[in-house]
């Protein structure tokens, strides 16, 4: 609701009768004293006054459990100005900014603006919706033959039954006129995949980065660390324009999807990673014709 009287909001609006303004500041709801409502801010004592905007904050001694206490807080803050949007609050976020460039780890910083950058999508998102509502279209109806309808569900189901029962040790399931032929796990062997190999290699640096202890970093390593642990692994990543050598491969590309949240990870990513092991999986599975699983 909010947003659309934003985005319906002119210039004109701004300079209205007295009776426009009176209602617009009536929507507004008072706030209470910053270091009231949110728990890391702080009222500086002595002259001068004012407040501290990241103050006393814990660290949790690595950057995993930093990242976390930085999406707590971030959370505490879209809370804080939802309840209380007035105009005060609306420059509030500077000022915590320009408070944890001074203090906060990197794991607080990163773990709170990813969390800001969430809402700030949802809040664009919402920006660019038509304002008139627009009837659903009724699907289409399938104008597949039947049996090609029918197949499909029994290839769905074939996939379902090897997923839940892999003690049959079942590999691909190849399908043609003639019959059915199943091609069986066999151990000890691994296919070569270094796409496979890049991804594990990526997510094994960014774990061990993330459970490095807090006092192994300074100003001057951090940056340099992380290039070293896995983000050397993430640009080798990026510049993949084959498909995934392997099930395996388009397997771990699918996994790292839903594993780190690829789109506000770091702010270095800017979604081509993402499209990198979207495209990789779509073209291993576009060249499995005729396969099941």
């Amino acid at each position: 609701m909010a947003t659309k009287i934003l985005r319906n909001k002119t210039g004109s609006d701004f300079g209205g009768s007295a009776s426009a303004r009176e209602d617009e500041t009536s929507s507004l709801v008072k706030s209470p004293a910053l270091h009231e409502g949110l728990s890391f801010i702080r009222k500086n004592s002595g002259k001068g006054g004012g407040y501290d905007y990241w103050a006393d904050v814990p660290t949790g001694g690595s950057y995993g459990p930093d990242t976390e206490i930085g999406r707590r807080f971030a959370e505490e803050f879209i809370a804080f100005i939802g309840k209380y949007h007035n105009v005060g609050n609306a420059t509030l976020l500077g000022s915590i900014m320009l408070a944890m460039e001074a203090s906060a780890t990197r794991g607080h910083k990163i773990g709170f603006m990813n969390t800001i950058n969430k809402y700030a999508m949802a809040g664009g998102y919402l920006s660019q919706m038509p304002q008139n509502d627009v009837e659903p279209t009724k699907p289409a109806p399938d104008a597949r033959p039947h049996a090609v309808i029918k197949l499909e569900g029994l290839l769905q189901e074939a996939a379902a039954l090897l997923r839940e029962n892999e003690d049959l040790k079942i590999a691909q399931v190849a399908l043609n006129e003639h019959g059915i032929h199943t091609m069986y796990k066999m151990p000890g062997f691994r296919k070569p995949d270094a796409f496979r190999d890049k991804i594990i290699a990526y997510r094994d640096g960014l774990r061990a980065f993330r459970e490095m202890p807090i006092e192994m970093f300074t100003r001057e390593n951090e940056d340099q660390i992380a290039a070293d642990m896995y983000e050397k692994h993430e640009d080798a990543l990026r510049e993949w324009k084959d498909a995934a050598p392997s099930r395996e491969g388009a397997i771990e590309a699918l996994k790292l999807l839903t594993e780190i949240d690829i789109f506000t990870e770091d702010f270095r990513v800017d979604g081509s990673l993402a499209q990198t092991l979207r495209l990789a999986a779509l073209k291993y599975l576009e060249g499995l014709e005729g396969m099941v699983a």
